[in-house]
């Protein structure tokens, strides 16, 4: 499901020419300071965030994006509509870039979910089981990516996408057509930049892991 906030031109691709994308995690927020899983709960920049919401906004305003799509979280959202103001350019929030719903452990660190019995699970289990208690599916995480992907693919031909780590790991993953598991063996440090280069939904990985000037001062 998306939200379309116009704020500038849409251009559909033209048939045959590479989509390019950029990929950004949020900026820092406490719950990463603390080591808390934070998925569908909202949680405040720290100052370094506040700081690198604006370096990262600018940095996507410069890639002279197209369009910008975020997710609905206020992590990303604000970076995203920076981004997009800057850039005049249109901005689509999609359900569907939401970071995975932790279940039971939402709030927790990994110590306290597990003194409490929630057993987390990141690198195995059938596509149908749950990585974190009560939480989101694989297959079902999987599904909403690829339907984001696909609307991405779409909307070209310069595309920015603010977003979480686990949905840039998926993102990352889904075009470079690797194994799901494959996604949790990308570190993904806050506030940092993967870039891609699509043809018919296979990507090439530009770059990864880059963090903008400016950012972590």
């Amino acid at each position: 499901m998306t939200d379309a906030i116009t704020i500038g031109a849409h251009e559909q691709p033209a048939r045959d020419v590479p989509v390019e994308v950029l990929i950004a995690r949020h900026p820092q927020v406490q719950a990463n300071m603390d080591g808390r899983f934070v998925g569908t709960g909202e949680s405040p920049f720290t100052p370094l965030g506040e700081r690198q919401c604006a370096a990262l906004a600018d940095y996507i305003a410069a890639w002279k994006p197209s369009a910008v799509h975020s997710s609905p979280r206020t992590r990303a959202r604000a970076v995203a509509e920076l981004a997009a103001k800057q850039a005049g350019v249109e901005l689509h929030v999609d359900d569907d870039l939401a970071e995975i719903d932790f279940g039971a452990a939402e709030g927790l660190t990994y110590d306290e979910a597990k003194r409490v019995g929630v057993d987390i699970d990141l690198l195995g289990g059938p596509p149908e089981s749950a990585p974190f208690r009560d939480g989101e599916s694989w297959q079902n995480f999987a599904k909403r990516i690829d339907a984001a992907a696909e609307r991405i693919e779409h909307c070209g031909p310069r595309i920015a996408v603010v977003a979480h780590g686990g949905v840039v790991r998926s993102l990352v993953s889904h075009w470079l057509r690797l194994p799901d598991e494959a996604a949790w063996r990308f570190a993904v440090p806050n506030a940092s930049v993967a870039t891609l280069t699509l043809w018919d939904g296979t990507g090439t990985l530009r770059t990864f892991g880059v963090e903008p000037a400016g950012s972590d001062e």
